[in-house]
């Protein structure tokens, strides 16, 4: 298993690598609609993220952002995939340490996920806690583009798309 940092400098397969794992798990595993999962990749941001590959086959994946809100810069982990084959296997958490790893690298301690509520037991088993006072899309540069608000539109959503999104968080 071999684990990368992924970085504007890096080679393009990698970054091809996590977008096939993306595509493997959310478009096609989850049904999530092509453009809802990948209209927000903006070519001009920083782009932060970690690939593993396993026998030369990426596996898993995720993305990292460092939103400041309120004068607080924030580490944002997001879109943690696994491929659908490997899924449950141990690689969402190797996933969250190598992030956890790389954002304290950057000194900074408060890391947030906006996550489908059907991953929240996941997360609260390596540690984080649901916020349910903030909303989920408060961290997002396209804040509640794709975030329903409301009770109703939160149901829409899930009879939609099978999932609406809570906030985790966790102090490293």
């Amino acid at each position: 298993m071999e684990i990368y940092r992924v970085t504007k400098e890096s080679p393009e397969w990698q970054k091809k690598a996590y977008d096939y794992v993306r595509m493997d798990a959310f478009v096609l595993g989850q049904n999530i609609p092509v453009e809802m999962e990948f209209s927000h990749d903006d070519p001009d941001e920083e782009y932060l993220a970690i690939i593993i590959v396993d026998d030369h086959k990426p596996v898993a994946g995720c993305r990292l952002q460092f939103p400041e809100r309120d004068g607080k810069v924030y580490g944002k982990i997001g879109r943690v995939c696994v491929t659908r084959e490997k899924q449950k296997s141990g690689y969402g958490k190797v996933l969250l340490q190598e992030s956890e790893k790389w954002i304290s690298e950057k000194g900074i301690h408060h890391i947030v996920i906006n996550s489908q509520d059907r991953a929240e037991a996941f997360y609260l088993k390596n540690g984080y806690v649901e916020n349910p006072d903030v909303d989920p899309g408060y961290y997002e540069k396209f804040e509640g583009e794709f975030v329903p608000k409301t009770a109703e539109e939160k149901k829409l959503q899930k009879e939609r798309i099978g999932f609406t999104c809570v906030l985790v968080e966790k102090e490293i």
